[in-house]
């Protein structure tokens, strides 16, 4: 049997190709190739290749994954599609931030958005998700104490609310917002 037909060959080539999504076609077919002919050298030096021998040679090359990670590491098409695929969640934040402002449901719902759009994106660790998802949260209930507060000033007091109340209230969420995203830029470029 033609090492490439190989089940365990098969599905170990298939693995890779599914990690390396992100790289343009041409690359990824090369990088098969060039594990293909591996195994079939590596396999060429056995007697008669069995499912130890096979499982033993794909073990020496590494797990799909950590090749995958490899090759996108220094493809120029993986690095563009972790920049595409960080902007989204960004960008997603900081509509989040500016639409609690004028429409708190629709930045509620961006803020959810934008929250499963950072976790679906590889390019941060959990420490920075968690950070952006915290401040994706802190927004909308920021806006509602400084609502709260805003209500209890003019009740209290029988008093407007004065102009430096209002003013915190549509540049805290905003200003939130920005940091988030500043220091997501940074953590997302020390990463990659």
């Amino acid at each position: 049997m033609k090492t490439a037909q190989h089940p365990l060959v098969k599905n170990y080539l298939a693995a890779v190709a599914r990690e390396t999504a992100g790289l343009d076609e041409e690359r990824r077919n090369e990088l098969i190739a060039d594990l293909d002919e591996h195994i079939a050298v590596a396999l060429a030096e056995e007697a008669d290749p069995d499912d130890q021998a096979i499982r033993a040679v794909l073990a020496r090359l590494g797990d799909p994954r950590s090749l995958a990670a490899s090759a996108l590491g220094e493809s120029p098409a993986g690095v563009s599609v972790r920049r595409r695929h960080t902007v989204v969640p960004l960008v997603l934040l900081a509509l989040a931030g500016l639409a609690a402002v004028t429409a708190p449901v629709a930045g509620v719902v961006l803020a959810v958005v934008a929250v499963v759009a950072l976790w679906a994106t590889p390019q941060w660790q959990t420490r920075d998700r968690v950070i952006g998802t915290a401040a994706a949260l802190l927004t909308p209930v920021l806006l509602g104490l400084l609502g709260l507060l805003l209500g209890l000033e003019s009740a209290i007091g029988g008093v407007a609310a004065g102009g430096w109340t209002i003013v915190a209230a549509a540049i805290a969420p905003l200003a939130v917002t920005a940091v988030t995203c500043v220091y997501l830029v940074r953590a997302g470029q020390r990463s990659a």
